[in-house]
């Protein structure tokens, strides 16, 4: 009996370049998975912010506080054009450690009209004092103690944490973390100073946003 013809043994094998298409389809849906999966954990991240951390344009409220020689203060609002708030604790490093730049701020700040800072301290009255006393801070001190709710309401959960604030309430500049060297001083002068606010940013545009020294609050 003979056998058949070889060309009707076996059909012809698929097309290299069918598979090498079906490889690059495979690439290019991974790639994009990726890269949609990146953009939910940025846009998570970014909305994590908004909760946790101040950001340039976002707007605080009106806290009535007292400060330590029998004043009342209201935190979030400016008795002129900004006010400098200097969140911190008597225990924290960082704070301590920011305290030479913020005195040199005080200084600058009192040749301005219209321009106060306020230091916000999460500590009892009397160890506020004693560390006013002790490096010599010459600006109004409030002593909030343990009051969570004005931590919440202007998100300085970590510390130290500084704001400039608008006479509208709206924060113009932001820094968590030690305040240490000249750019970070020039900075917080320039946004107290300046006649005019910036337009309001996302807090991932600050590069000063998630600085690392900055320590969680007690």
């Amino acid at each position: 009996m003979s056998s058949p013809p070889d060309s009707a043994a076996e059909p012809n094998p698929r097309p290299p370049y069918l598979l090498w298409a079906a490889l690059a389809l495979a690439s290019a849906l991974v790639v994009a998975l990726g890269w949609q999966v990146m953009q939910l954990r940025e846009g998570q991240r970014w909305l994590v912010e908004r909760v946790d951390r101040p950001y340039v344009g976002m707007f605080v409220p009106k806290v009535a506080a007292t400060a330590l020689d029998g004043r009342a203060l209201s935190l979030g609002q400016p008795q002129g054009r900004r006010q400098v708030l200097f969140f911190f604790n008597t225990t924290c490093p960082h704070c301590r450690a920011s305290l030479p730049q913020l005195k040199l701020a005080a200084r600058e700040l009192r040749r301005h009209d219209g321009v106060e800072l306020i230091g916000v301290a999460f500590a009892r009255p009397e160890q506020a004092a004693a560390y006013a006393r002790e490096h010599a801070l010459e600006f109004p001190l409030a002593a909030v103690d343990d009051d969570r709710r004005t931590l919440a309401l202007f998100r300085a959960r970590r510390l130290p944490s500084l704001l400039v604030i608008d006479g509208d309430g709206r924060v113009r500049y932001q820094r968590v973390g030690e305040l240490n060297g000249k750019t970070p001083l020039h900075e917080l002068l320039r946004a107290a100073t300046a006649a005019e606010a910036p337009a309001p940013a996302r807090p991932d545009s600050n590069p000063t946003a998630s600085n690392p020294t900055a320590m969680a609050s007690r």
